[in-house]
């Protein structure tokens, strides 16, 4: 079976709570378990950045879903490709809260990562994280 890989940013809606974001994250466990998709949902503060994992049609569906979810805007996919094998096999959607500074979040990042995940998507992650701080590592 042909799966994809797309990770993406978005800003988060300025009033969105804690409430709200637990939401997203019980929302997105449950469907994505019918969906077969899994992946990662990390947050800090103002922006989201989340790698997802699925069949192509999942994982285009879902693109378009969160495109019309108004709880975030300006989305952007940062990356879409092909994969053989999931980075995440048993996260239906895990939630990684993080502080907005870049190396508090690097560490929080570094800590959940699974430990069998390649070293080129912990890469990407943790810099992508440094985008969505808009910090520049040292």
């Amino acid at each position: 079976m042909s799966l994809k890989s797309l990770t993406y940013t978005s800003l988060a809606r300025l009033d969105l709570d804690a409430d709200d974001l637990e939401n997203i994250h019980r929302s997105a466990r449950d469907s994505n378990v019918i969906e077969g998709i899994t992946g990662l949902l990390i947050f800090n503060g103002t922006h989201f950045l989340q790698i997802v994992e699925g069949a192509p049609h999942a994982i285009d569906d879902l693109v378009e879903r969160l495109r019309r979810d108004p709880r975030h805007s300006a989305i952007e996919i940062r990356e879409e490709r092909e994969i053989e094998e999931r980075c995440f096999p048993d996260w239906s959607m895990e939630l990684v809260r993080v502080s907005g500074s870049y190396l508090e979040a690097k560490e929080t990042i570094s800590d959940r990562l699974p430990e069998a995940i390649a070293q080129p998507v912990r890469e990407r992650l943790i810099r992508m994280t440094e985008a969505i701080s808009g910090t520049v590592s040292l």
